[in-house]
Formats: C-alpha cells, sequence, structure tokens
C-alpha cells in the first residue's frame, strides 16, 4: 500500500509542474512599432501602440524622458488613457508639452519587458519673411542668375521648390497632396538649365527670354505634408536684358555658381548626393567621374538628368573615396572642376541577435548580443528594464561585452533581458526572455512505423523529445542497446546509422527519461539493394544546330524496381524538358538544334524514392561567340572614347576567335547601332571617334570561324561630348532647273549628330554672275535640303554658297561655291520636217523617222539641250494611247556646240501596236521642258503581227486521263485571230519530253477537252493566238492527272427545265479533294416505276448540260447523270452515278390532275445553256395555240424589218461613208488613203487595250455592222452547242460577220 505522504508529495509535484508549464515572462510586439517618430497637431489626438504577451498577462506602464508617468496625476489631467487590452497610449488632447521620448514598459511576476523610444514630435512650419513689394531683377541674356529663398523652420522639414505665381492662398488645404493639390501650381521645371542648391536657391545658368515667363513672378514654396500646409516666399520677377537675335553669339565661360560640401559622410545602406552647378554660354557639358581610375557601378551609381548631381545609392564601404564634377563649353580651353571626399561609415547591424530561451531547471542559458558599425557600436545589457550594474548580483550569472550566461537555473530566474547595441548613428534593441521550467520527458515523434532505406547510404531515425529539463535519449536494436561506432544519437533524440548494411533492417526503440519522466516510442527499418547507374552517358561535341543525344542506364532492388526514374541536370540545376526542343524518351535525352546556351556539364540521376545514382557528361556545341561581359567607358573626351571589356576562352564556344566589332548609338538615332572598329582577337580595349554634342552608348559583339555572336549589354554610363562648331559645310550643293522664274538651290542634308550643338542653321548666300548684289537666307531646320528663290531670269549663271553655323560658329573651313543656274523653261523651238525614215520599212511593231536638227543655242533651248521626245498615239485616241520616245542628243567629239547641222536626225521606234493606224510628232527637250509647239505630225498604219498572251489559262477539270481547259482572248490581238494552237509535253521529274500539239482551234472557242493521257502523270500544256502571220507568245501551265485509283466525284443534277418530249438538263461536278471528274457523261432515263435504264446516245465531255429528246408527252420521267472513266473491261475503268431526280413533260392533253409521282424540280444556277430563258416557261404555254401563232407573227415582222434595213443600207453606202471621211477631216477622193480606211482593224475593236476600237474602219459592206446599228444580237455571242459565251466570244472576221447575218436571217 502507498503510504499517503507519498501520494500527497506526488500530487504537490503534478501541481507544480503543471504551473511551472503554463506561466511566460512579458514580451511585447516589437512590430506594432512602424515608425520611431510620430508627428501631432496641437489639440489633436495621439496614439502610441503597444501591445505585448506573458502569463499572468502583463501590466502597462510608459516611460516618458526618463521618468514613469502618472496617468493619474493633476498634470495628465485625464488627457492620457490606455486602451483596454493592450497597452496602447492615447493623449487627447495633445499639447506642446507633451512632446518628448517615450517607452513602453509591460510587467508580469515574472520580468519586464521595455520597448523601442518613441520620438513624439509637434508638427509646425514658420511663415516666410514677408516682403511687401516684389524684387525686380535684371540679369543679361546668357548670363547667371540666382533666386534666394530662406525656407522657414518646419517640422517635419518642409519640401522645397519653386512656383509661377499663381492666386492660390497659403494655409490649409484638405484635397489629395499627391494629386489634386499638383495640379494648383505652375512649378518651375527643373533641366540642365534650371536647378536648385540643397537650400532651396533657384539657379538659372544661361538666362533666355522665356524666363521672364511673361511677367509672372516666381515665388519659393515650402510645403510641410505632415500638416497638409504650405508657405509662399518673397516674389520675385525676372526682366531679361540683352538682344535675343545676338544671344547665339554671345559666348560666356564655364563659371562654378555653387556646390555642395566637399566632404560628405555616407552611411552604408543609405543614399547620398553631390552637386555641381556651372553657368556658361553655351550651356555646359558637366560630367562626372572617380578619382584614381576606379569605375562606376552603374547599377547604383548614375548621374542625374539635369546632369548636375551625382547620387550613389546603398552605399558601401568601398564607395569610399574622391569624386569630381567638371564642366566644359568649349569657350575656355580648360574645364572647370570640383572634387568631393566621400567617407563611409555605418549605423550598428546585428551580428548576433538575442533570441528567447526556454530552459530547464538545473540547465544554463546563454543569451548573444553582437553588432557591427562604423564607429565600433557599445553593448549594453539590461535586466527587467534596468542596466544590469543595477539588477541584483547573482553568482550564477556572468556577462562580458556580448554575452550573458546563467548557470544551474532556479525556477526564480525568468526574467526578461535587453540588449542595446549603439554607436552616434543609431542603435539596435533587443527585448527577449528567459522562460525556466520543469516538463517530464515524452516523445513528441517516434519512429516511422515502417522506414525504407537503400544499403550504404545514412539513415536517420526519429525520436523528438519534449521536457524540461532536456530528456536524456537511448536506443535498442531489440534488446540490444545502440551506441558508438556507425550508431549516434543527436541532441535532438534522432538516431544516425551511418553505411547502412541488409543486416541492419529489423525493430528500432528510443526511451527518453529527466527529473520528471519518462517515454518510449519504436519502429521498423528495412534495408534495400543500392541502386547503380551501368551504362554512363558519353561526352557529345556538337555544332551548332545539330542535335545531341545522351544515354543514361540504371538497375535497382527488385522491390523498387517499378519506382525507378530517371532525371537530368544541367550544370547543377534541373533541366527543363519542353519536349519540344528538350526531349526525354526513357533512358535517352535529345538535344534538338543545340546551341551555345546547351553547353555544359549534364548529370544523370536514377532514383527509386529510396536513393540515387549520378554520372556526368558534358555537351560542348561549337557555336557563334557568347557576348562579351562588362562593358565599361573608361574615358570619354570631346572627339575620343575608351571602352574596354572582358572576355575569356570560356565564351568562345569551342572556334577560334577572329575578332571582336564595337558598335554604337547615339541619342539620335538609339535603335541603330553603327559599328566603330573591328579589334583584334587579342584585343580588349578600343578607342571611338565621337563626334560632339551627342550621347553615346558603347557595346561589343564577338566573332568566330561559326559566326558573329550576339551584343553585349551596352555600357550603362552615358558618353555625352560638348558642343563644339560644325565640321563641315553641307555637301553636293547644286542648282536644279525645274521651276522657272526660281532659282532652286538643292543639298545633301546634314546629319542630326554633326551638328555639334544648338542653334543650328543653314545660310544660303546668292549672287547673280556679273553683279554686286548678294542675298542671304537663313534656314534653321536642318532636315531641309531645297531653297527656292524667286528670280525673273530663265537659265542665268548665280554663284551659290551654302553654309553651315550653329550658336558656337561656323566651320573652320570656308564654305565652296558654286556656279548655279537659274530654272529652265519650254524650249522656244520645234522640229521641221518630219517624217517616216525612207530607208526603213514600217512593220508589225517598229518604224523609222527622221527630221531636220534644232538650233540648240541656250537661249533658245531655255536650258540645257538634251535631245527630242517622239510621241505616237493611235488615231482619235492621242490623250489615252500616247507614249513617248527619248531620242538623246549627241554632242560633237570636240564638246562644242554647233549652231545648226545639216545632216538630218534619225531614229527607229520599237514596241508599236500592231494593225493599228498611227499617229506621231517630235519636240525639242530640255532637262525639265519639251518645247511648246511639236513638229508637224505624221500618220502611218502598222501591218498585223502576231498576238500576245492569252488573259488566262486554265484547267477547270482534271481527269485521270483528261482535262478540260479554258482560256481567254489574247490581251493584245495585233491582228485578226484564225484560232488557237493548243500542245502538251509530258514531264519526267525536271526532263520535260518532246512538245505535241494537240489540236488547232477556230478562233470563237475558248473551251476544250484533251483526252489520252496517263494516269498520275505530270503534263505541260501549252497555249498560243494566231494571225495569218503565226503564232504568238505562248502560255503554259503545269497540271497533273489524277491517279486511276482515286474514286469519281458524283455528279449534282442543278436544273431539268421539260418540253413536250423533250428536256434539258444541267449538272455540275463538285469539286472535292481525293476525287476526280469523268472523262464522259452520259443521261440516264426512264419512265417512272420501270426498273430498267436507257441511255442517251450522245455523252458529254466539256459540256455540264444536254437536251434529252424522243420523249413522250405528258409523262413522269426518272433521269441520273453517270460519269465515267475509261472502258468497260479496262484496269482503270470507273462511273458514278448522281442522285436520281424525277420531272414531267409539258404538252396539250397532258394530264393536269395531282401526279402520283414527284413533279418537276428546278435548281437555279449562275451558268446556264443560252436558251434557258426561253424554256423556262410553264410547258402548258409552251403548248398553247394561241402562243405559237403571237411567235410566228413576230418572226414575219422581224423579217420584214431586216429586209428594209439591208435595202437602206445598200442604197446608202457610198454616200454614208463620205460623209463621215469629211467629218473626219479626210479627203474621201484621195484614193490611197481611202484605201487605207478599207483596212480591217477587228483586231481588239471596242476593247479599252486595243490601240483603235473605232467602228467606222470595219469593211464597208458588212451586213452585220448594219444590224449591229439597229441593236441585232449578235449570233456569234452562242457557241455551235447553244451555251452562251459571254466574255468567252471571239471577234468576228468579215467571212464569219455575213455568215453570222444569213444565220440570223434563217
Amino acid at each position: 500500500m502507498i503510504p499517503i505522504y507519498t501520494l500527497v508529495l506526488f500530487l504537490l509535484t503534478l501541481i507544480n509542474l503543471t504551473d511551472t508549464a503554463s506561466y511566460k515572462p512579458p514580451m511585447i510586439d516589437e512590430s506594432v512599432f512602424r515608425t520611431r517618430n510620430i508627428y501631432y497637431k496641437e489639440e489633436e489626438s495621439i496614439e502610441i501602440p503597444c501591445a505585448a504577451e506573458g502569463h499572468p498577462t502583463p501590466v502597462y506602464s510608459w516611460i516618458k524622458d526618463g521618468e514613469e508617468l502618472d496617468l493619474e496625476s493633476e498634470e495628465v489631467n485625464g488627457r492620457m488613457s490606455l486602451i483596454s487590452g493592450v497597452g496602447t497610449l492615447r493623449i487627447k488632447p495633445a499639447h506642446g508639452s507633451d512632446e518628448g521620448v517615450y517607452q513602453c514598459q509591460a510587467r508580469n511576476a515574472h520580468g519586464t519587458s521595455l520597448s523601442v523610444r518613441v520620438n513624439v514630435l509637434q508638427a509646425r512650419m514658420d511663415p516666410f519673411k514677408t516682403v511687401e513689394d516684389p524684387e525686380i531683377l535684371r540679369p543679361l541674356l546668357a548670363h547667371s542668375l540666382k533666386l534666394s529663398c530662406g525656407p522657414p523652420v518646419s517640422v517635419p522639414p518642409a519640401k522645397i521648390s519653386w512656383i509661377i505665381d499663381q492666386k492660390v492662398d497659403e494655409g490649409d488645404y484638405d484635397t489629395d497632396y499627391e494629386s489634386e493639390n499638383q495640379d494648383l501650381f505652375d512649378f518651375v521645371d527643373l533641366d540642365d538649365r534650371v536647378t536648385m542648391d540643397y537650400a532651396g536657391n533657384l539657379y538659372i545658368t544661361n538666362v533666355k527670354p522665356e524666363d521672364a515667363q511673361d511677367g509672372n513672378k516666381y515665388v519659393c514654396f515650402s510645403n510641410n505634408e505632415q500638416l497638409r500646409s504650405f508657405g509662399k516666399g518673397e516674389d520675385k520677377i525676372i526682366e531679361p536684358l540683352g538682344n535675343t537675335a545676338k544671344m547665339r553669339d554671345s559666348n560666356m565661360p564655364v563659371e562654378m555658381l555653387w556646390h555642395s560640401d566637399t566632404d560628405v559622410m555616407g552611411l552604408v545602406g543609405k543614399t547620398v548626393r553631390f552637386k555641381c552647378i556651372f553657368s556658361g554660354n553655351p550651356q555646359p557639358r558637366i560630367t562626372w567621374k572617380r578619382m584614381e581610375g576606379l569605375a562606376f557601378d552603374n547599377n547604383r551609381m548614375k548621374q542625374s538628368s539635369e546632369k548636375f548631381e551625382f547620387v550613389i545609392k546603398k552605399v558601401q564601404y568601398g564607395d569610399a573615396g574622391e569624386y569630381e564634377c567638371s564642366g566644359f563649353n568649349g569657350i575656355t580651353r580648360n574645364p572647370i572642376r570640383h572634387r568631393f571626399r566621400l567617407i563611409v561609415e555605418a549605423k550598428p547591424r546585428w551580428t548576433k541577435k538575442p533570441q528567447d530561451i526556454e530552459a530547464g531547471v538545473k540547465e544554463d542559458a546563454t543569451f548573444l548580443c553582437e553588432g557591427k558599425g562604423s564607429p565600433e557600436p557599445k553593448v549594453q545589457w539590461f535586466i527587467n528594464g534596468k542596466p544590469i550594474e543595477q539588477a541584483a548580483n547573482i553568482t550564477r550569472r556572468t556577462y562580458r561585452k556580448g554575452q550573458l550566461t546563467f548557470t544551474d537555473l532556479q525556477k526564480m530566474d525568468s526574467q526578461v533581458i535587453q540588449c542595446n547595441v549603439s554607436n552616434k548613428h543609431g542603435f539596435l534593441w533587443a527585448d527577449v526572455y528567459l522562460n525556466v521550467l520543469a516538463i517530464p520527458a515524452a516523445v513528441k515523434a517516434g519512429p516511422e512505423p515502417l522506414l525504407k532505406v537503400a544499403e550504404e547510404k545514412s539513415v536517420t531515425i526519429k525520436c523528438q523529445t519534449a521536457g524540461k529539463p532536456t530528456p536524456v535519449v537511448t536506443w535498442f536494436k531489440g534488446d540490444q542497446p545502440l551506441s558508438g561506432g556507425r550508431y549516434k544519437i543527436l541532441p535532438i533524440g534522432d538516431l544516425v546509422i551511418a553505411g547502412v548494411r541488409k543486416k541492419d533492417s529489423g525493430n528500432y526503440r528510443c526511451f527518453a527519461r529527466n527529473l520528471f519522466g519518462k517515454d518510449q516510442a519504436n519502429g521498423t527499418l528495412v534495408v534495400r539493394e543500392k541502386t547503380r547507374i551501368s551504362q554512363e552517358p558519353n561526352n557529345v561535341q556538337s555544332v551548332n544546330g545539330n542535335d545531341a543525344v545522351f544515354r543514361c542506364r540504371a538497375f535497382t532492388d527488385p522491390n523498387e524496381q517499378h519506382r525507378l526514374r530517371y532525371t537530368w541536370l544541367r550544370n547543377g540545376q534541373p533541366l527543363i524538358i519542353d519536349n519540344d526542343r528538350v526531349i526525354q524518351q526513357s533512358e535517352e535525352l535529345i538535344i534538338k538544334d543545340s546551341m551555345s546556351q546547351d553547353t555544359g556539364n549534364y548529370t544523370c540521376i536514377a532514383s527509386n524514392g529510396l536513393d540515387e545514382d549520378r554520372a556526368w557528361a558534358t555537351l560542348k556545341v561549337k557555336a557563334p561567340p557568347d557576348p562579351p561581359t562588362n562593358v565599361t567607358l573608361l574615358e570619354c573626351l570631346a572627339r575620343q572614347a575608351t571602352i574596354i571589356w572582358v572576355f575569356d576562352q570560356s565564351q568562345d564556344n569551342f572556334s577560334p576567335l577572329q575578332n571582336f566589332i564595337m558598335e554604337y548609338n547615339t541619342s539620335y538615332a538609339p535603335d541603330h547601332w553603327k559599328v566603330a572598329s573591328r579589334p583584334n582577337a587579342n584585343a580588349r580595349r578600343a578607342e571611338v571617334e565621337l563626334s560632339p554634342f551627342a550621347h553615346y552608348n558603347f557595346r561589343v559583339r564577338a566573332v568566330n570561324r561559326i559566326g558573329k555572336g550576339e551584343p553585349s549589354v551596352h555600357n550603362q554610363l552615358i558618353c555625352q561630348t560638348p558642343v563644339a562648331r560644325p565640321d563641315h559645310h553641307p555637301e553636293g550643293v547644286k542648282t536644279v532647273g525645274d521651276k522657272t522664274n526660281y532659282l532652286v538651290v538643292e543639298w545633301e542634308p546634314m546629319e542630326e549628330i554633326d551638328l555639334n550643338a544648338d542653334g543650328f542653321y543653314y545660310n544660303v548666300t546668292v549672287q547673280r554672275e556679273g553683279e554686286d548684289t548678294v542675298d542671304s537666307y537663313i534656314i534653321d531646320d536642318f532636315t531641309v535640303s531645297r531653297k527656292e528663290i524667286p528670280v525673273d531670269t530663265v537659265y542665268k549663271p548665280y554663284i551659290v554658297t551654302v553654309q553651315a553655323k550653329n550658336q558656337v560658329g561656323e566651320p573652320l573651313k570656308n564654305a565652296d561655291s558654286i556656279i548655279g543656274y537659274s530654272g529652265q523653261a519650254r524650249p522656244l523651238v520645234a522640229p521641221e520636217n518630219f517624217e517616216l525614215d525612207p530607208e526603213k520599212n514600217v512593220t508589225a511593231t517598229s518604224a523609222g523617222f527622221q527630221w531636220d536638227p534644232v538650233n540648240d543655242d541656250p537661249d533658245v533651248i531655255q536650258g540645257v539641250f538634251k535631245g527630242y521626245k517622239i510621241r505616237i498615239w493611235k488615231k482619235d485616241q492621242r490623250e489615252s494611247t500616247t507614249k513617248e520616245i527619248f531620242i538623246p542628243h549627241t554632242p560633237n567629239a570636240d564638246g562644242t556646240r554647233q549652231r545648226r547641222q545639216t545632216q538630218k536626225i534619225k531614229a527607229e521606234v520599237p514596241n508599236l501596236a500592231s494593225y493599228s493606224d498611227l499617229e506621231a510628232d517630235v519636240v525639242t527637250t530640255n532637262e525639265f521642258f519639251t518645247s511648246v509647239n511639236g513638229s508637224n505630225i505624221v500618220n502611218f498604219s502598222t501591218p498585223e503581227g502576231v498576238p500576245s498572251k492569252v488573259r488566262y489559262f486554265e484547267a477547270v477539270n482534271v481527269g485521270s486521263t483528261h482535262f478540260t481547259l479554258h482560256w481567254g482572248e489574247p490581251k493584245e490581238k495585233n491582228g485578226i485571230i484564225t484560232g488557237y494552237d493548243l500542245g502538251y509535253q509530258r514531264v519526267n521529274g525536271i526532263m520535260y519530253e518532246e512538245t505535241k500539239i494537240a489540236e488547232k482551234v477556230d478562233s470563237r472557242t475558248r473551251r476544250t477537252y484533251l483526252g489520252g493521257l496517263e494516269p498520275g502523270t505530270n503534263y505541260r500544256l501549252y497555249l498560243w493566238g494566231r494571225t495569218q502571220q503565226g503564232r504568238g507568245a505562248a502560255y503554259f501551265i503545269d497540271v497533273k492527272t489524277a491517279e486511276k485509283g482515286i474514286p469519281l466525284a458524283k455528279p449534282r443534277i442543278l436544273e431539268i427545265l421539260p418540253r413536250p418530249d423533250s428536256a434539258n438538263v444541267t449538272w455540275e461536278l463538285p469539286h472535292v479533294k481525293g476525287q476526280r471528274v469523268g472523262a464522259k457523261y452520259f443521261i440516264d432515263y426512264r419512265k417512272y416505276g420501270l426498273d430498267s435504264w436507257n441511255t442517251h446516245p450522245e455523252h458529254a465531255t466539256m459540256n455540264t448540260w444536254q437536251v434529252l429528246e424522243n420523249l413522250e408527252s405528258g409523262m413522269t420521267y426518272e433521269i441520273r447523270i453517270v460519269a465515267k472513266s475509261g472502258q468497260k473491261g479496262d484496269a482503270d475503268f470507273a462511273q458514278m452515278a448522281s442522285e436520281k431526280r424525277t420531272f414531267k413533260t409539258g404538252g396539250v392533253g397532258m394530264n393536269t390532275s395531282k401526279p402520283t409521282a414527284p413533279t418537276s424540280i428546278v435548281y437555279s444556277i449562275n451558268y446556264k445553256p443560252w436558251f434557258v430563258g426561253y424554256l423556262a416557261a410553264s410547258s402548258s404555254i409552251l403548248s398553247a395555240g394561241w402562243f405559237i401563232g403571237m411567235m410566228v407573227a413576230i418572226a414575219i415582222l422581224l423579217l420584214i424589218l431586216i429586209i428594209v434595213c439591208i435595202v437602206k443600207r445598200n442604197r446608202g453606202d457610198k454616200y454614208h461613208v463620205q460623209e463621215k471621211e469629211r467629218l473626219r477631216g479626210s479627203n474621201p477622193e484621195d484614193v490611197e488613203n481611202f484605201n487605207e480606211l478599207n483596212k480591217s482593224d477587228t483586231n481588239g475593236i471596242g476593247q479599252s487595250n486595243s490601240f483603235d476600237n473605232n467602228p467606222e474602219k470595219m469593211p464597208l459592206g458588212d451586213e452585220t455592222d448594219s444590224m449591229e446599228e439597229y441593236g441585232d444580237v449578235d449570233p456569234a455571242k452562242f457557241n455551235e452547242d447553244g451555251s452562251f459565251i459571254g466574255e468567252y466570244g471571239g471577234q468576228k472576221g468579215v467571212g464569219d460577220q455575213q455568215a453570222s447575218t444569213m444565220a440570223t436571217l434563217v
């Protein structure tokens, strides 16, 4: 039986342990202190946040300026209180006396926690000094000017700027500062001419007329964002003095107006600024450099956009040293300089920050508190908010500079510890606790029930314990204790077994014990066979664009084989498998289209989730070199820059380096990079010639035997060159005589980069030869390249000069003058005795001409004599058909001008329109104009020629053994088309067999059938137009016959037009991919209800319609269209029938009751036979007697009308022609000329592209011509098969027209 006192002792111990585990010293949450400065307005409310954790719940109090606040005192008078639930201090309303340094305290029975100190400041801004009258400043143009500000005291510091005054009252404003209030003021823009110093004074480094601001006042403007209030200083008015026109020539040397402190203290991680303000005219170019040849870190060091300021961000210790600004404008020989010295120190930063510690009874605890800074920071310890020197002296506590240690801890040692690390630039504050606990040992996370591991690996079996003091852990395998050798127990309790073997499989148990209790847990370990790579990948060398392949194979424990996986690394990083260019297929890695970026070390990893094996291989890709790195501007001078870069052997991509390419761009063309030089392969620096007044960037490419690499990143620090006078005057100065009564001067405009300074302009001076007056013209747009000056002369000499100038001056070398001429005018003389050359025959396409030469004196030519122009046009179509042929003048061999030549000028004109009546004349030309008048006009006619190519030629249907071909008439007929020749040749690969002529087609045909071809064969088809003179140009197409195994396309019936004893059937051939068309088409038909089909004896090849005849009146029929290819019994024979359709024939006595079979089905289409409209009427109307009688009467009337027309035409032919010739201006008695008019001109009559479309040139006595005038239908518009051919119809010759007329009469 357990003694009573033992049970009581156990219960007391349990209660004590429970209580010990639940208490905790207070800890203030530092995250609530977002700022260490709090600003307030008088009578407003202030809240200083504070919140803490601890058990028991902490009690809050506040310290102000080192003394604890009594929130109940009369001095506080109820204005200060704590917000319920937290320690936040509220002051309402706030007074001026509330300024101070505040610190929050949180206490409970186990310690006191202190917050960081917070500065509470009253926001205020004093007013500017009051001035009654504005200050008027009268600087000279091009000089400098300073506007003083004198800003008032402000807490926090006010933002200073300058405005052009508008009527906005000072004081508070309620709108959002960052948006709306910016629009209330017209702020002075700061740029490379107008800037401010750090005291708020405004500097204008080069006064210009626009600085007067139309008499408005400059005002210094201060803005306290915390108070949301602004103030305005003294008004200042600028009235510049001087001549604006002379300002560009008022050169002022560079002068230093102001610079910031020479010695600058910079803190690590912060930003420092240097500023130099220079004046001068032209505006100085300001550059910055680091002394002792050190380069800028372009990522952190930059010159401001206004150029006056140099900024270093995130300052580092290595930035310490000297920096220099310089200003130069070309007026003085040397720049003006100032040097700054940067000293770098640092606020303290943590190297070892104290952490909260929870320790058990009898254990030790050590707090570390260390920091770095410049100067070296001081460390100070506090216990429960009091300096450690004032805390109770405990022998178990020791401390030195950065370490505080407690030994043999007791429950009463729980407390809060503070550490302060500080130097003159700032401090670090840490508030941590020491919590002493007594908790029984417990296993929180024991071994896994089943843990698998691969042999030869190390394995860790978990046993994470809890308890204070820290429990002691021992391990067992079965009942055998484990220690030493391959077994290691970690401080947290885990067991580590090194080099696991198969025999290590088994059950493992961990046992934890401390002063207050014990616990245990167990699990099973299974050891698997190790994974090994049996085939390692080989090294690969590839050429840019080729594929690279690695192979890798492994084996593993049979129980884990299903989990075996392969992964790849490149240079130690996971390789992205995109299955596009980088592909993994089981044991292979394929890199397609390899490039230089693929070069590297590739690692194959074979793993099963338990272990892995790795093998390595290298891929080397020969490719264009990688870009050079660290391209740096070493020196930037007025006319030259020095650039350095880094490039090592690893970047050449395994191909010998050939050279580098140095490229640059400028601010004038930032997207255009130009080649400056090509340094050799050993170079790592280059000098580049520069132009003044430009911003330059530089980049470098490397070149090897494979090719040119990608460009480097350009240098970060821009090279800015100073202003200078232009290097040269414009080039290519000349005069152009294209405008009469003007002296037109042209030159090559200068590039923007050649201007070299602001204020650029051209000065054009002209002086008439032999006169003293010189006129000047200023052009201030550098892109202009032409000046038109009115004069009262024609082609007279002038002395012309074009100069380039800018605000610095003009080029050192004087501009060259040229002799130019005023504008030319139309020649006053025209050639005479223009005629056909009797020694040259007029051919179908050419004619020769001759004429007398003209006087080529410049006063007569009114310019430079260039020669002649022959003008040729079709008769009566001059405006639309004229073409000109230039005949150049050939000067004498000795260069002298002959006043009047006696020999005729001869010329032959090619490319004339054949079979046409033409007219021609000749005119005189100078460089820009032709003579006012032309010569006499010559009339002539060209004989018949050969036609041009047809307009188009295509295969509309393609079968396995045939083509249906279609074409347009020739664009230029050049005579009477007599027909077409169709030829073809078989194409075998790149070889063409002999051309065969398939057939000769008459002139009216535009469609034909070419059969007897071989299936699946390429053919080249030719088509020529013919006249009596022969073949014209060929038009060819390449077409392939369909394969014989391809199914036939199924015809589709479009329309059925029935008559009493026949029907017109129209179908189409659908163009379906993978199908061919038949060679022949038949109509199958049968009476409705019968089984057997009848086949119409005639078949169609080219046409898609046919007339089905010999039908019975009033009968219902079924029809179908059957496409066939080849002959029955042949291997390539095939046929395909359309869907069935029904229709009913018409006729008198037909059954009009509702039929038992389907009625006629009619489909509308675009292409119809010529009689479709005629047959479209209802069959009942066609068979009606009254309708037939009416048609007979109309036919008789038409016949009578035609006879009357013929008689009238025959009676009046001669008079008709003679009258027309007189109206035309020709003499009908001139037999020769009259016979010329009798020539037939049927090629292209009425066509826009023909040389002659006058229908009255048709042969007389042509009956068809007479009928066309009366509007009769041209029967040539219908083919022999009855289909309408429209645009495909050909023009008719004389015989054709007569035959057509007779056909109409019949």
